[in-house]
C-alpha cells in the first residue's frame, strides 16, 4: 500500500510537536498573552498590547477602614521577532512517513528555531536587577542555590514553580563538586535527553547551552551620587566617573552605599542589611565625569506616599556623595544563569495570517496550540528566477520581562 503524501498541514503539526520538545526556557514561562492579541486581531511583527499587572496592597491596623488609592500598573507586550529556517524538500520527501520526514528535516530545523527562541528568552536577564554569585567564579556549590532562593524569598515571590537554568560549565561544575550526590545517573540521563536535571533547593533545574554572557561596561573613576534623589526616580544623577567615556551598559548591576533593599509587603530591611541592587536600563556615557544613569527598580522609600508603598524598594533615598559600586570588572564578560518564577517572563507566539495566494492544502500549512502557547508555519514556494523550489518554517514571537523581581541572575 502506497504511503499517503504528506501535506503542509501534517508537516506543520509535527513541526509544532518537535519544536515544543526542543525548548528549555521557553516551556517554563507565561504564555497566556496570545489570547490578548487574538482578541484584537493583531498578528504582525511590531504588534503590541497593553496588559494590566496585578495590584499590590499593604495591611492596615484596627477596625476603622482606611482606604488608599490603588496604584495601577501596566506593561506593553510586543511581538517583534520573526525567525525562519529554510531548506529544500524533494518530491520524494513527501512520500516519507511523518516520522522519517521529521528525522530528516523537522527535528534539525526546529532545534535551530528552539535554540534561538530560548537564547532570546535568556537575554531577558538584561531587565533583572537581583543578582547573586561571585563574578568570575563558576557556580559549583549549594550556597549559590540557597542565595538565589533567599533573594526570591526576600522579594516575597511564591515558592511554587521556581526553576534555575545553568550553562553547561556551571552544570558540570556542580555535578563534579559538592552537589554530585544529587546528580545521579538517572538525573544525568534525563538531563542529556531533555535538559532537565532534577528538583532540589526548591526549584527544578535545567541545563542549556543558550545561557548568554553579559559584558560589563568600561566603567572607571570613583563614582558618587550627585545631589538629592526624588521619590519615584527612575534615574540617578552621579559624578566622579572617568571623563567622557561609555561607562555602563544596559544590564549592568550597581549598588549605592546606604541604600538597602526591603521586603515590599512589610517594608522591613532584608536580614543582614543587604544593599538594593539596580540594573542599568540603557547604555550610558559620562561627560566630564558626570552621568545620569537610568535604573530599575523605581526608587520608592519608606517616605513615599501610601499609594506606592506596596511597591517600596529601598529603606531610604540615596544620600548626596554616597558611593556607587558597579558589580563586575570593567569590560569583562560573565555568564548569566537564571533563577526565576514563570511569571517573571512572558513569551507570546502568534500564528501568521494565511497569504491569499498560498495553496493552503498543498503549499502552506500552520499549526497552533493555545495550551502550549506555540504556533509554526510551513510554506513552499517556487523561485522562478532560479527555477528552484524552497521550503521555510517560520515563527512569530516576542519576549517580555513582566515582573523583573520574580527572577534572580546567578553570575558565573
Amino acid at each position: 500500500m502506497a504511503n499517503t503524501l504528506l501535506t503542509h498541514t501534517m508537516i506543520a503539526q509535527r513541526a509544532l510537536f518537535d519544536l515544543h520538545n526542543s525548548l528549555v526556557m521557553s516551556r517554563h514561562v507565561y504564555k497566556g498573552y496570545n489570547t490578548e492579541f487574538r482578541a484584537r486581531g493583531r498578528f504582525k511583527v511590531g504588534s503590541s498590547v497593553t496588559i494590566a499587572l496585578p495590584n499590590k496592597y499593604r495591611t492596615k491596623d484596627g477596625a476603622t477602614m482606611d482606604v488608599v488609592d490603588t496604584y495601577e500598573r501596566s506593561t506593553t507586550v510586543s511581538v517583534d521577532t520573526q525567525k525562519h529556517v529554510a531548506f529544500n524538500i524533494t518530491e520524494s520527501d513527501y512520500m516519507f512517513k511523518i516520522e522519517d520526514f521529521s528525522r530528516k528535516h523537522l527535528v534539525p530545523a526546529t532545534i535551530a528555531l528552539a535554540n534561538k527562541l530560548d537564547n532570546d528568552g535568556m537575554k531577558e536577564y538584561v531587565n533583572v536587577y537581583n543578582q547573586v554569585g561571585t563574578p568570575g567564579t563558576t557556580p559549583s556549590t549549594f550556597q549559590v542555590l540557597a542565595d538565589s532562593a533567599e533573594r526570591m524569598d526576600n522579594e516575597a515571590i511564591p515558592q511554587d514553580s521556581r526553576l534555575r537554568i545553568f550553562s553547561p560549565k556551571a552544570y558540570w561544575s556542580m555535578a563534579a563538586g559538592e552537589l554530585k550526590g544529587v546528580f545521579n545517573e538517572n538525573i544525568v540521563d534525563t538531563m542529556l535527553r531533555r535538559g532537565f536535571v532534577g528538583r532540589f533547593a526548591n526549584a527544578d533545574h535545567f541545563m542549556s547551552q543558550n545561557v548568554p554572557a553579559h559584558t560589563v561596561g568600561a566603567h572607571g573613576g570613583t563614582p558618587l551620587m550627585n545631589g538629592a534623589t526624588a521619590e519615584g526616580a527612575t534615574s540617578i544623577v552621579t559624578n566622579g566617573w572617568s571623563a567622557t567615556t561609555a561607562i555602563l551598559k544596559a544590564g549592568d548591576i550597581i549598588t549605592i552605599d546606604g541604600v538597602y533593599a526591603v521586603n515590599p509587603i512589610s517594608g522591613d530591611k532584608w536580614e543582614g542589611n543587604q544593599l538594593r541592587q539596580f540594573v542599568v536600563t540603557a547604555n550610558t556615557s559620562s561627560v566630564a565625569s558626570d552621568a545620569t544613569i537610568p535604573i530599575y527598580p523605581t526608587i520608592y522609600s519608606a517616605s513615599a506616599t501610601e499609594k506606592v508603598l506596596p511597591y517600596q524598594t529601598v529603606d531610604a533615598l540615596p544620600a548626596n556623595d554616597a558611593a556607587i559600586t558597579v558589580v563586575g570588572t570593567a569590560s569583562t564578560a560573565y555568564p548569566m544563569n537564571l533563577c526565576f518564577h514563570p511569571n517573571a517572563f512572558a513569551l507570546t507566539v502568534l500564528p501568521f495570517q494565511a497569504p491569499k495566494s498560498a495553496n493552503k492544502s498543498v503549499m502552506w500549512g500552520q499549526a497552533s496550540d493555545q495550551d502550549l502557547g506555540l504556533s509554526i508555519t510551513v510554506a513552499t514556494g517556487f523561485d522562478i528566477a532560479n527555477y528552484d523550489e524552497d521550503t521555510r518554517m517560520d515563527i512569530l514571537y516576542g519576549w517580555d520581562t513582566i515582573e523583573p523581581n520574580y527572577a534572580v541572575r546567578i553570575i558565573g
